[in-house]
């Protein structure tokens, strides 16, 4: 009987964390057209943060300083990622912003090679340049120059890959639930602290069902559902497969896009798409190849 290996299972794991993050994309452009960015995200991680508290309620007396201290900073440069992308959004078309996003499949194995001296397999880097190919032919508009939008996802796509490198090593040493509690806590308390250093208030002015979905959907799915996930099944995979698998994000990010936003991609976008799960698909199956 075929049985799939914790490696396997903790992509296909991750690979279902790119379907919530790429379904929020639109849900939350949508949404901070309608209030402040950060008083969104202030929202978003105090639901999720006191969600995870409650859950795990029964394992905070293990908290230890070590583990305090690796969960401040994966939430420091998280923070940074979802800041910088989610303005990005103010800027920028969501199915856009996803594939730059994807960037981070580029700079993650550089930053597991130089930190973790960790050097992803052949069928890892060919993956990934695959997986660059296609997010370039998805974002290409035809032109060299950057827009405001562009930049700034850019610089996420830094802070992602960095948190994926950090995440790798902080998941094998400490409990992942509690590291997971620490890191969105503190996404929630810096969220909360800019929102009102630069915006006038912190709830919407007027409340309504999308909205209220929006929180839900934000919180539950693509907050405490995705990083329960990531910081346990990091510690089966590696740092590159995990960028190559979450590289499939902004793909999820069009489909979305397509659906509720009506976002049209061209036919070079498509095509983009398939060379993106070809990627995916060498990184996965090309080691289980080789060992037969």
């Amino acid at each position: 009987m075929f049985k799939l290996s914790k490696e396997y299972i903790a992509d296909l794991l991750l690979l279902s964390v790119t379907i919530f993050w790429g379904s929020t994309f639109i849900i939350v452009k949508e949404s901070i057209n309608m209030m402040p960015t950060f008083a969104f995200l202030s929202i978003r991680f105090w639901i999720a943060s006191i969600l995870l508290i409650l859950m795990f309620s029964y394992k905070l007396k293990h908290l230890n300083r070590e583990l305090i201290r690796d969960g401040v900073i994966l939430g420091i440069v998280l923070f940074l990622a979802y800041a910088f992308q989610t303005v990005a959004l103010e800027y920028e078309k969501a199915s856009i912003v996803g594939f730059l996003t994807g960037l981070n499949v580029i700079f993650t194995p550089i930053l597991s090679a130089f930190l973790l001296k960790k050097v992803p397999s052949v069928f890892s880097q060919v993956g990934a340049l695959l997986a660059f190919v296609g997010m370039g032919m998805m974002s290409f508009k035809g032109g060299l120059s950057l827009s405001k939008g562009d930049l700034l996802t850019i610089i996420c796509a830094i802070f992602v890959a960095i948190q994926i490198v950090l995440t790798d090593r902080y998941s094998r040493k400490h409990d992942t639930y509690l590291l997971t509690v620490v890191e969105i806590t503190i996404l929630a308390i810096l969220s909360t602290l800019v929102n009102l250093a630069s915006e006038p208030y912190l709830f919407p002015k007027k409340w309504n069902m999308y909205l209220i979905g929006s929180f839900l959907i934000t919180a539950i799915f693509a907050t405490v559902y995705a990083f329960v996930i990531q910081n346990t099944a990091q510690k089966y995979t590696t740092p590159t497969k995990t960028a190559i698998i979450f590289v499939m994000e902004p793909v999820f990010a069009a489909i979305f896009g397509y659906l509720l936003g009506g976002e049209v991609l061209s036919l070079r976008a498509y095509i983009g798409a398939v060379i993106m799960f070809a990627g995916l698909f060498m990184a996965e199956v090309g080691p289980a190849l080789v060992k037969r």
